[in-house]
């Protein structure tokens, strides 16, 4: 059996028995180099060195996977310094968290895995590990520190990534950005990583969002702090409205035609056709928790949304009946004046779309400005944007916060 061959194997175990963790590692094909000593990522991809992988047994190289997957979704590349000592805090916070999973196994000599840090985040592991002999490698939790290394800490024998900055060998190291390495534009360098860590808060609210809607439990704690950090940044709700109604409208699957920039995963995925343009679902709750401002530009930019995509919508009025319906086509302006003012009850409008669907409709997302309070539908089917003007999250779905 080929060296990709079980690293697919190991890919497709995850996928089925922890999709959580398996759909995130999805994100991440993989190169050989043999300059390495074991395995190391950089947000990218994971680079193997074949003969490595070949000495491992299949748990070990699924634990491997998963160990390096983590690496990406808890942004150790921008929340910790890219030497030993950061790798050191990244793998303890890791190890521990995949301790506990049936069917892995940790290979032999290369973690650190210390239960004096359990239930600690990467940067309170970080401020606990000794400072390395002659003072170098700081801590602290600014990724793009590149201090070097120093002296392994306690919690097990050190990993393979050598003395200094990290390179080939390292667990993880700093994302790469920017034409020509290292060596190109700064700012190019750092829009390359900004948008690299954008990419993977948003992998991990979709495998957050896959896994609750699938019923398969909660989050694990240590991501479940990451989600909580990301809900609690500021959003731009307008932009967040536009690119889910473009993300949700005008796609179907067709298996006939793979997608090319899929064609390295060892799952198959289809393309999208374009050829079906969907219809959004747009409520205001007027019940009086959304005020006039944040209606209008709501209303103003369902007219935007419509116009630039070529969709068709359906805006409902809704307290706790739906009050008024109107269908929105083109550079049609949508109502300014909102009917109803009684109480809030959600579960009308996800009766009202699944009501379209069942006719026939291709209802492709619910937008629902909201202040959250009140008896909702534990789930749907159709994916959700809720533009919530408290604290509230919504059942299912996206949630993004208005500011007052």
């Amino acid at each position: 059996m080929s060296t990709q061959t079980r690293i697919d194997r190991a890919r497709w175990w995850a996928l089925t028995n922890q999709p959580f963790y398996g759909s995130l590692a999805m994100r991440l094909p993989d190169k050989f180099d043999p300059s390495t000593d074991t395995a190391y990522t950089d947000g990218r991809v994971i680079a193997w060195n074949p003969t490595w992988v070949e000495s491992l047994t299949d748990e070990q190289l699924r634990f491997a996977l998963l160990h390096e997957t983590l690496h990406c979704a808890h942004q150790h590349m921008w929340r910790l310094p890219a030497d030993k000592r950061g790798n050191e805090a990244g793998d303890h916070e890791i190890n521990l968290t995949l301790q506990g999973i049936q069917g892995i196994s940790m290979p032999e000599g290369i973690a650190y895995c210390d239960a004096h840090y359990r239930g600690m985040a990467c940067e309170e592991i970080l401020g606990q590990l000794p400072e390395p002999e002659g003072g170098g490698g700081g801590g602290g939790d600014d990724g793009d520190d590149q201090n070097g290394g120093g002296a392994s800490g306690p919690g097990g024998q050190p990993g393979k990534p050598g003395e200094g900055e990290p390179g080939p060998g390292s667990h993880f190291g700093p994302p790469a950005g920017g034409e020509g390495g290292p060596q190109g534009d700064p700012q190019a360098k750092a829009e390359a990583s900004q948008q690299l860590r954008d990419e993977w808060e948003g992998a991990v609210i979709q495998a957050a969002q896959a896994a609750q809607a699938l019923g398969q439990g909660s989050v694990p704690g240590d991501l479940q702090r990451i989600l909580d950090k990301i809900r609690h940044q500021s959003i731009d709700w307008r932009r967040e409205m536009a690119d889910f109604v473009k993300d949700a409208m005008s796609t179907r699957n067709d298996w006939s035609r793979s997608t090319r920039r899929h064609a390295w995963q060892p799952v198959i995925y289809p393309r999208k056709r374009s050829d079906e343009l969907g219809k959004v679902i747009f409520v205001r709750d007027t019940s009086g928790s959304v005020n006039d401002a944040q209606l209008s530009a709501y209303s103003a930019l369902i007219t935007e949304c419509i116009s630039e995509t070529g969709c068709t919508g359906l805006l409902i009025d809704a307290d706790a009946t739906i009050q008024a319906e109107y269908e929105l086509s083109g550079f049609e302006p949508c109502p300014l004046t909102a009917k109803g003012g009684g109480g809030t009850d959600f579960r009308p409008v996800f009766d009202r779309a699944d009501e379209l669907v069942a006719m026939g409709d291709h209802v492709a997302g619910i937008v629902y400005i909201t202040d959250l309070c009140g008896p909702a539908p534990a789930t749907s089917e159709i994916p959700t944007l809720w533009l919530s003007t408290t604290s509230q999250d919504g059942p299912f779905g996206r949630t993004v916060r208005i500011e007052a």
